[in-house]
């Protein structure tokens, strides 16, 4: 069976609390997805990145899948003031936080490198990721 090529990398920085079910979602439609566990950012929260690799007919399929899993809700931050000595804590605000920040880039060039993860990378498996 042919493999269909992917030619764009869709890059999402997403919210630790949206990464789990997003993951899920994206390898049950069939795409493969890998998770990288990032940190900082507004509020100093984890976040995850999220790679998937697919040809130009899926992009809208995969952005659909994220918009659906992040979404913004708001939380109460508590800002602290630093004035070298104590931290002090001022009055809490209500922030909006969640959603996805989406990157969609061409792929120049894919090379598989090794035996048997090349082969389940080039048609095999479309979870590059997970068991086949």
């Amino acid at each position: 069976m042919d493999a269909v090529q992917p030619t764009k990398l869709i890059i999402a920085v997403v919210q630790i609390d949206d990464v789990h079910e997003l993951v899920q979602r994206l390898v049950e439609r069939g795409f493969g997805a890998t998770r990288i566990d990032a940190a900082g950012g507004f509020l100093r929260r984890e976040n995850a990145v999220v790679l998937v690799a697919a040809p130009d007919p899926a992009v809208a399929g995969v952005l659909a899948v994220i918009r659906q899993n992040c979404r913004t809700r708001t939380a109460t931050w508590f800002p602290t003031i630093d004035d070298g000595t104590i931290g002090l804590y001022t009055e809490p605000i209500e922030v909006e936080i969640g959603g996805a920040v989406v990157f969609v880039v061409p792929i120049e060039r894919i090379e598989f490198l090794g035996g048997a993860a090349s082969s389940r990378l080039a048609g095999a498996s479309p979870n590059a990721g997970g068991s086949s």
